[in-house]
């Protein structure tokens, strides 16, 4: 069992902060800058409707599934439910981050809303690795091989220059390059080879090797996927780990709200899914 800090994976980090940078811009100072519980209907409400619907055939299949680029969004999966109602801002934020560390760790986190003085406890089953074709956006004509991929979904930067290649290994073509210290977006890490599939404006075009990238820092923009991306959508052999995460919450005078949700990783982040 973990107590939440900080300090958890940056990738978790990164992935919390682009959604916060989301609702600062969606939200301005209208529900943001206030901290009583009851305001995060309206948050809940906002956040929900700037989700971005899950690209492909999968889109749709399941109830309530929803892409996103940040951890904040399992906040969304919550908000406008009977357990928002006992949360600050503060304290959605620490649910949020709970729960992406219960995904990354596969560990219970207890947490606390600093402001309200409820105390929360996310739990995580049903933790899995499951295979799918998943639909990823491809620039075709920069890609000579689709291998099997390890979904991540998230923001990276270069470590040096680096070339960017159609396929994963310095046999294959040059199709690009990077310079030092440039924020790419990750898909996900080639299957049994040290490569990367990596993607601009919102598509798949070309590989580098894990060793010229490292996870972005937490003030890192995040790389988020372009409404008007170009290429054409495939299926992409790939895995990915989803988990089910309970979050309950206890007010001081002991009364207890609980909720559960689904959430996967995806080719531009995690994908949310009631149960």
């Amino acid at each position: 069992m973990n107590v939440t800090n900080p300090r958890f994976p940056s990738t978790a980090r990164l992935k919390l902060v682009s959604i916060l940078l989301l609702l600062t811009s969606l939200l301005g100072c209208q529900t943001l800058g206030s901290s009583k519980p009851g305001d995060s209907d309206t948050f809940g409400a906002l956040l929900g409707g700037a989700a971005g619907a899950f690209i492909g055939s999968k889109a749709g299949s399941g109830s309530g599934r929803v892409l996103t680029t940040g951890a904040g969004a399992l906040v969304g999966a919550f908000v406008g439910r009977e357990i928002a109602r006992y949360l600050s801002h503060a304290g959605q934020q620490q649910m949020a981050e709970a729960n992406t560390r219960a995904l990354e760790t596969g560990q219970s986190q207890i947490w606390r809303d600093p402001e309200t003085g409820v105390t929360g406890r996310t739990d995580v089953s049903g933790r899995t690795t499951e295979h799918e074709q998943v639909p990823v956006r491809v620039q075709k004509d920069r890609i000579d091989q689709m291998p099997p991929i390890d979904l991540i979904g998230t923001t990276y930067v270069t470590k040096s220059g680096s070339n960017v290649r159609g396929g994963p290994g310095t046999d294959y073509r040059s199709v690009g390059s990077l310079s030092a210290g440039q924020a790419v977006h990750v898909i996900g890490k080639v299957q049994d080879k040290n490569w990367y599939l990596i993607s601009e404006g919102g598509a798949a075009n070309g590989f580098v090797a894990t060793r010229l990238l490292r996870p972005a820092e937490v003030e890192q923009p995040p790389v988020a996927p372009s409404s008007s991306a170009q290429g054409e959508v495939m299926m992409v052999s790939a895995d990915r780990t989803c988990s089910i995460n309970t979050t309950k919450v206890t007010q001081p005078d002991g009364s207890v709200a609980e909720d559960r949700i689904r959430i996967c990783e995806g080719p531009d982040g995690y994908v949310i899914e009631d149960v």
